[in-house]
């Protein structure tokens, strides 16, 4: 649940906000704009909505204090009609938008789920502008699996043609990896990859985050808006969980892939896009086309190229080569871990992981936190004892398995030793940990640290 702070002198006024909003986030209303920026320095929050007109701090000097500690802050301005000039001067020093009074519920939802999501959008189309491939070196698929090498010899035929391609696999096994190799390996290099996870998009609302909206489409609508299809113009678009996707958009889709062109919701003019479309999905999309819950004309059409990939389970002899990728990527968080004790490396083959690879680097990532020698030992790897090789197994003296309690009590007392080491200085414990202050912050609220 995202944070918001609200200030507001007017005590009335931060309740009736914090009653709209705590169906959705988890709101904290001020009336002292000091004391909100303290808890902001301390606790940080997803999104600011502050008065204009206060005392001792006005909402100007407060946009100001918060962007000079976090430049990416999302602010909203409460506004009056007598103060909407001070509003549009506060949004040009860089307020993301202002709330009118008297405050309209829907209105006021639209508009902060709406600003998170394109500061998603932002920072995920910014990363891929920067291409980090190529300046710390090309994206690694690590495998010396034959049947994973295989794959990646006919993915790689494929990336050279704007056919679409289908990426089925269970969850964790890296699809939207293979389809950052694909984009990387095409053509259509130079230009954006936008990816979309169709599971965290609202049916409702499915059309126009993909294809855009007018201005005054639908409520809430006051500004024309772009859509994922003409962001990845002359580059790729990754709907991800594609069989989560509803009959209707299944429609919509399979229309854009004939006509390569997009409506925007709103308007009757069609826009011309030339994107290459990936799609993936971690169930049989054939089973679903048979249920009638995925449109079989959209499967041939997604389905030009199909690259399944294996289970971690089917690979195992991936294991080595994955748990040293790992250690090399977390060793910022333990640098005095070397390696995997033999034992340690014989509950890795032994496990089954249901997970697949997400699930190995979580258990090496957690591991790394917890280990306090230069070897990870079955103690600190903490393999999940009723999942390995698909077999139940019970509790035994001296067992080296743990459950989630064990491992909240390791944390503790891995953060507490951080902390000690560092004579309490949380930012410096923070780095040492490989996480930011706000998250140790949390971590020590729950452990009552």
């Amino acid at each position: 649940m995202k944070n918001i702070i609200v200030v507001d002198d007017d005590p009335m006024a931060g309740k009736i906000l914090v009653r709209m909003l705590r169906s959705e986030y988890r709101a904290h209303a001020f009336v002292d704009p000091a004391q909100a920026l303290a808890h902001f320095m301390e606790h940080g929050a997803d999104i600011v909505i502050t008065d204009l007109k206060m005392p001792e701090m006005d909402g100007m000097e407060l946009l100001a204090r918060i962007k000079e500690i976090n430049a990416d802050a999302i602010v909203f301005i409460i506004t009056g009609f007598a103060s909407v000039d001070g509003a549009v001067r506060a949004i040009k020093m860089g307020a993301h938008d202002y709330l009118a009074k008297p405050f309209n519920p829907d209105d006021v939802l639209v508009k902060l789920t709406r600003a998170i999501r394109e500061q998603s959008l932002e920072k995920q189309c910014s990363s891929y502008r920067q291409r980090d491939d190529r300046s710390t070196g090309e994206i690694h698929i690590i495998s010396g699996n034959e049947q994973m090498l295989a794959i990646m010899a006919m993915a790689r035929k494929a990336a050279r043609t704007d056919s679409n391609i289908l990426i089925l696999g269970e969850t964790g096994v890296g699809k939207e990896l293979m389809v950052k190799k694909i984009h990387r390996w095409s053509p259509r290099r130079d230009n954006l990859l936008v990816p979309v996870n169709c599971c965290a998009v609202a049916g409702g609302i499915m059309e126009s985050e993909l294809f855009g909206h007018e201005k005054g489409a639908f409520t809430g609508a006051d500004k024309t808006r772009t859509g994922f299809f003409e962001m990845a113009d002359k580059g790729t678009i990754f709907l991800d969980e594609i069989g989560s996707t509803d009959i209707r958009f299944q429609v919509n889709l399979l229309r854009v892939l004939q006509e390569g062109v997009i409506y925007r919701v709103g308007s009757p003019r069609p826009i011309p896009i030339d994107v290459r479309l990936v799609a993936a999905a971690n169930q049989d999309l054939e089973k679903e086309v048979r249920a009638g819950r995925f449109r079989s004309d959209l499967y041939y059409r997604l389905s030009v190229v199909t690259i399944t990939i294996p289970p971690l389970r089917e690979r195992m002899d991936d294991i080595p080569l994955l748990v040293d990728h790992f250690l090399h990527k977390y060793q910022h968080i333990n640098p005095s871990v070397r390696g995997v004790s033999a034992a340690g490396y014989g509950m890795l083959q032994d496990y089954n992981y249901p997970g697949n690879i997400r699930e190995l680097e979580n258990i090496i990532e957690r591991a790394m936190i917890i280990e306090t020698t230069d070897t990870l030992r079955p103690e600190s790897l903490l393999i999940p004892r009723q999942k390995r090789s698909g077999r139940e197994t019970t509790d035994t003296p001296g067992s080296s398995t743990a459950g989630a309690g064990d491992i909240r009590e390791m944390e503790k007392k891995h953060i507490i030793e951080v902390l000690a080491a560092c004579n309490g200085k949380k930012i410096e414990a923070a780095r040492r940990l490989g996480i930011n202050k706000t998250t140790l912050w949390r971590k020590m609220k729950r452990y009552g640290i």
